[in-house]
């Protein structure tokens, strides 16, 4: 008895969408309200950092 089934299709590779399930433009528009908080949080983060940076230099010169 012989397992081989020689007459099937061949699997083709999977497109972007059929491997993930959604494209990157439906992520973005589904979680939109997500990637801005993320931002936001980043943004207020990098200005601490900026400001933080900004005293310590001012109490050297001092």
């Amino acid at each position: 008895m012989s397992l081989l089934q020689e007459h099937l299709p061949k699997d083709r590779d999977p497109n972007s969408e059929q491997e993930w399930g959604f494209t990157i433009w439906e992520f973005i528009i589904g979680n939109w309200l997500y990637l801005l908080g993320i931002l936001l949080i980043l943004a207020v983060f990098f200005y601490a950092r900026y400001n933080w940076r900004k005293r310590q230099q001012k109490k050297r010169m001092n």
